[in-house]
């Protein structure tokens, strides 16, 4: 069987401090289709471009 999936870490030196920034950084997430933002839980947009406000830490998987 094959490998099936996987993930990223990314430590980040200067995450987005207003909300207009991390509505654009959020669009960039969104579109690289990474399943934790579209599918595991989905989760609205406005949500998670606020929880990126100040956020060194981020995770993205993939199936």
């Amino acid at each position: 069987m094959g490998a099936y999936g996987g993930d990223v870490h990314v430590s980040v030196a200067r995450p987005p401090l207003d909300r207009a920034s991390a509505e654009r950084l959020a669009l960039e997430h969104v579109l690289s289709t990474a399943d934790n933002i579209v599918d595991d839980p989905p989760t609205p947009f406005p949500e998670y471009a606020g929880a990126l406000i100040g956020l060194t830490q981020w995770r993205f998987w993939w199936d």
